[in-house]
């Protein structure tokens, strides 16, 4: 099994490399190509494109290196206890397998989205054998199969955390309990002071959280370990719980690059952790949403309902466009996936 866990995590940083190659491949492409006298990465249909897969490279980026640093801590805290270096790197991998898990379904996706707006962005050169982008889908392809198929990681990485919970390894039902609590009550109504970077960005990832909790300890309350036999909720929770994990790594690994170089010299990172967030509150609203109208009813599916709205809601939405636009003109101006 930590063989599997192991390959996961490869698997993620292979794909993350074919990610920026696949990115640079089109920006090269789309400052190459004229129409109608100009380039066509000077449209907005195509910038488009190109944002969100530099966004999604960042972003996974960000996740897996987060991942393997906090195994590499583990192994050598372990042999610092005396284990040997096998024992100490099994030991330290099987304590992050549900990350391992996913990360190969995020970034195999990922990549899979990349190669095929990277033939849209090359058109019918994309389709070709003549470019590299045609063979970069077909290897894409299979990364969501082998070292487990995307569903059955996404099953695994919430079945595992269930059966950590049921062991008593990690309190899952505790904190669920503290935010069905935390719905009864009356919200607060003051004026958060959002002025520090990314204030409302973790206060978001926060919420998220609870939305997750919310929806996942209702899940183990009713069906206990019969959740098993719900692979549709399975799979609904896992999309929460992958988006909160990349999500919340993208912003502390931006936070840490602001603090160490500057914002002014991080505008792009930061404009993709904030998109790429953006985003995934709309999947967790979305499967928060399927999860709690498919087991819930009456006032318990109503309460849910509003719960997922307050764990959703922006206080001041960001301009999507405007980072869309930022984070192109950078990879445009560098010709290249640059960060």
């Amino acid at each position: 099994m930590n063989a599997l866990n192991v390959g996961r995590i490869k698997l993620a940083a292979a794909c993350l490399d074919a990610q920026r190659r696949v990115t640079t491949n089109a920006v090269h492409y789309a400052n190459e190509r004229i129409q109608f006298n100009v380039p066509i990465s000077s449209f907005g249909a195509i910038r488009y494109k190109l944002a969100e897969m530099a966004t999604s490279a960042y972003a996974g980026e960000s996740a897996t290196y987060r991942a393997a640093k906090d195994i590499e801590t583990r192994i050598k805290l372990r042999e610092a206890e005396g284990a040997s270096h096998q024992e100490a790197e099994l030991k330290g991998v099987e304590e992050f397998a549900i990350e391992c898990s996913i990360l190969k379904v995020a970034v195999s996706e990922d990549v899979q989205n990349c190669a095929d707006e990277g033939i849209q962005i090359l058109g019918g050169m994309g389709f070709s054998e003549d470019t590299p982008m045609e063979s970069a889908w077909r290897d894409a392809r299979i990364s969501r199969i082998y070292e487990g198929t995307n569903e059955i990681n996404r099953m695994l990485s919430v079945g595992m955390l269930i059966k950590k919970a049921m062991k008593g390894h990690v309190d899952l039902l505790g904190p669920a309990m503290k935010v069905q609590e935390e719905l009864m009550g009356i919200p607060s109504f003051e004026t958060p002071d959002y002025s520090e970077l990314f204030s409302e960005e973790k206060e978001m990832i926060a919420k998220l959280k609870k939305a997750f909790l919310m929806v996942a300890g209702a899940a183990v309350q009713k069906y206990g370990m019969d959740l098993d036999h719900h692979q549709q909720l399975l799979m609904a929770a896992a999309d929460m719980l992958i988006e909160i994990y990349i999500s919340e790594s993208t912003i502390l690994r931006t936070e840490k690059l602001a603090k160490k170089q500057g914002e002014t010299k991080v505008t792009e990172q930061i404009a993709m952790a904030k998109l790429y967030l953006y985003k995934a509150v709309d999947v967790v609203t979305l499967r928060g949403k399927e999860s709690i109208i498919s087991f819930a009813e009456g006032d318990e599916q109503r309460m849910m309902l509003m719960g997922l709205r307050r764990f959703t809601k922006y206080t001041n939405m960001p301009n999507i466009v405007g980072l869309r636009e930022t984070i192109t003109t950078k990879l445009v101006t560098e010709n290249s996936y640059c960060f």
